[in-house]
């Protein structure tokens, strides 16, 4: 049997991982050695491959990459990660990074380099990721020359990026050794105090036991640094109101040594709440938790998925296991009439809103037949977790193709290829190639994206014309471009799924749901706000909405951007039940321009839609981005002729 070294492991995990091409200089840069190095590693990595019911397929001018089926490739990923002298790829040793920095009070980059076994200045070359998690949740990263890095910030934020990263699937058995060393055993005693006196006063049990005790052994720790939660900083995600279990606080203040303030104690209660299960003794009967409630919702909402698109359930098990135990809390949480409110919702159905809706429509079922009522909170958590699901199982599916043209010759191309790597992780990227031959690619083959240094007409095709030397303003308009279009292909993809799997073969028409007098053609607008509003006017009149909701569809795209933009050219905002809507009800407005949408006008769209849902049942969103993503009707919002009776007859 063929044994490899350890960089050759991590590199045939690097095949793995990637579904296009590698070339045999790329890899070599990876791992620091010469080209021929890398060839003869390959020879053994294909032979380890071909012991292993796997190929590595070679293509000359594009290179290598690794030929499996599913249950092959899961199978050597699960063989590689069981070996030893692990070599960590650049998005571990981030994670590695970012978690140290939120356990250590200063952190040299000689200690991530020790911890993953590569030099200083591999780590420095690549912190800027770290400085952009942090920086995305509002934390700092300050950096001390000579000392080290330490963070800065809101101690609610910080604790905010701790909870991302212990939650990351993806990432938890990297992290796990460093969070049993630094964490649990050092403050796994005193957290389990706590946890076992909620477990045996109320009895009950909690799901996933380690990463609870682990989150507890992080608030003691900052806790014993004097790094607290001042009165008022914890938010409304983890406020507990009189609803809740109003002794929960009471029991844990009577351990005021581990944690003395009000503000601890709520942030404490809200995790332990959040992860309750409905148990009634000490120990849970592992066969009856398979067959439970919980179990049988959440194998129907992944068959829900499932025919929109397979889901690989061995790679998500882990999802999988987790989902349910959160339906678990979620029904413990609706018959015990505790209530968690957030503003989770609003960022949910702004970011997410076709799994939002697809979820909340499936739910209504659910809860009818088990005799439970979720609000929107519990609706969003459970959508959270089914948009991972999906995006996770379309990930190659609609990965971006992304086609480098360049004039400059072919090493400045290459040069920025290598420097745009990172952005173009998830992406198939052909290239680099002369503008003449990208013309004639992109003539006979799909291509979502063009990179280029010139100035290159492309009808149908977006263009992001960059600098060679592509400077940070550059690169991070190419992050966004790249964000833009992976989303706008994952909501057609969706969209085309779940049009495919309507009942029947029946079409939906705009004239089903939205009424004559709330459609308007050929408006012109000076920006997307004044669209917005134009659009609401006229459920406004008709006394379906408030003022207020107006309001708040508007400040929700300036709060978190144009996610609402499902279909091309076509923008779908709401707010919420609360915010001052009367009964259902949708608007469209056609505008006779183009308008930029978005705080910075990331995204142009040609209408609007308004939507105002109460019932939960209800999927208007879903039958109108349905009809709006049809090419024929896209294209008719563009004939200046356009009269409201065409908009009411279209349909999917």
């Amino acid at each position: 049997m063929i044994e490899l070294t350890g960089r050759q492991r991590a590199c045939l995990r690097t095949l793995c991982v990637r579904k296009g091409f590698s070339t045999v200089e790329s890899l070599a840069r990876m791992f620091d050695v010469s080209s021929r190095t890398m060839r003869t590693d390959l020879k053994a990595i294909e032979s380890f491959a071909l012991e292993n019911g796997c190929s590595i397929e070679r293509v000359p001018g594009k290179g290598v990459r690794l030929s499996a089926s599913k249950t092959s490739g899961l199978r050597l990923r699960g063989m590689l990660d069981e070996g030893e002298n692990r070599v960590y790829g650049r998005q571990e040793r981030d994670a590695v990074a970012e978690l140290l920095l939120a356990l250590r009070p200063v952190v040299k980059f000689q200690d991530i380099s020790n911890y993953c076994h590569v030099s200083k200045q591999t780590i420095a070359s690549h912190f800027s990721d770290v400085d952009d998690f942090y920086g995305e949740n509002g934390v700092e990263v300050i950096r001390e020359p000579g000392v080290g890095s330490h963070l800065a910030g809101a101690e609610i934020d910080i604790r905010r990026c701790f909870l991302g990263l212990v939650s990351d699937v993806e990432f938890y058995n990297v992290l796990r050794p460093i969070l049993i060393d630094e964490l649990l055993a050092v403050y796994g005693d005193k957290a389990a105090t706590l946890i076992n006196a909620v477990q045996e006063a109320r009895q009950v049990v909690f799901a996933d036991q380690e990463r609870l005790t682990i989150v507890i052994c992080f608030v003691l720790m900052r806790i014993s640094r004097s790094c607290m939660l001042p009165a008022g900083e914890t938010d409304e995600e983890f406020e507990i109101d009189s609803q809740d279990d109003p002794g929960i606080g009471r029991l844990l203040s009577e351990h005021d040594d581990l944690l003395p303030t009000e503000p601890e104690i709520v942030f404490v209660a809200s995790i332990l709440l959040s992860q309750r299960l409905s148990g009634t003794h000490r120990v849970v009967d592992e066969e009856h938790m398979g067959n439970d409630e919980a179990s049988s919702i959440s194998r129907e909402l992944v068959c829900a998925l499932r025919e929109l698109h397979e889901i690989d359930e061995p790679s998500l098990q882990h999802v999988l296991e987790g989902f349910t135990r959160h339906l678990r809390a979620a029904i413990y949480r609706s018959r015990n009439g505790i209530q968690i409110q957030a503003e989770v919702p609003v960022q949910i159905t702004s970011s997410i809103p076709l799994l939002y809706d697809f979820t909340r429509k499936h739910l209504a079922a659910v809860e009818a037949r088990y005799g439970i009522s979720l609000n929107d909170s519990e609706v969003a958590y459970i959508a959270m977790y089914l948009d991972a699901i999906y995006e996770t199982s379309v990930r190659d599916a609609v990965a971006l193709d992304v086609l480098f043209a360049c004039s400059f010759g072919l090493a400045s191309s290459s040069i920025l290829m290598t420097r745009l790597s990172h952005a173009l992780a998830d992406c198939h990227v052909v290239g680099p190639m002369s503008l003449e031959e990208a013309r004639g690619y992109i003539s006979s083959r799909n291509v979502d994206l063009v990179i280029t240094t010139n100035h290159f007409d492309c009808e149908g095709t977006p263009v992001l014309e960059v600098d060679p030397l592509l400077n940070q303003e550059a690169l991070d308009a190419v992050k966004r471009q790249i964000t833009t279009a992976s989303y706008s292909k994952l909501c057609s993809s969706f969209l085309r799924s779940y049009s495919a799997k309507s009942a029947d073969g029946e079409t939906s028409s705009v004239r089903e749901v939205v009424d004559p007098s709330a459609v308007q053609v050929g408006v012109e607008c000076s920006d997307w706000r004044e669209a917005i509003r134009k659009a609401a006017n006229p459920l406004l009149r008709a006394g379906y909405i408030e003022q207020h909701y107006v309001d708040r569809m508007v400040s929700a795209v300036e709060d978190y951007g144009p996610y609402m933009v499902l279909t091309p050219g076509m923008a779908y905002v709401h707010a919420g039940v609360n915010d001052g809507i009367r009964d259902n009800c949708a608007a469209i407005l056609v505008l006779s321009r183009p308008v930029a949408f978005g705080p910075a006008g990331e995204k142009r769209v040609r209408g609007i839609v308004v939507l105002g849902i109460r019932d939960k049942e209800r999927s208007d969103l879903l039958s109108l981005a349905s009809i709006f993503e049809r090419d024929s009707n896209l294209r008719m919002l563009e004939n200046p002729e356009l009269d409201v009776e065409s908009v009411l007859g279209m349909h999917d």
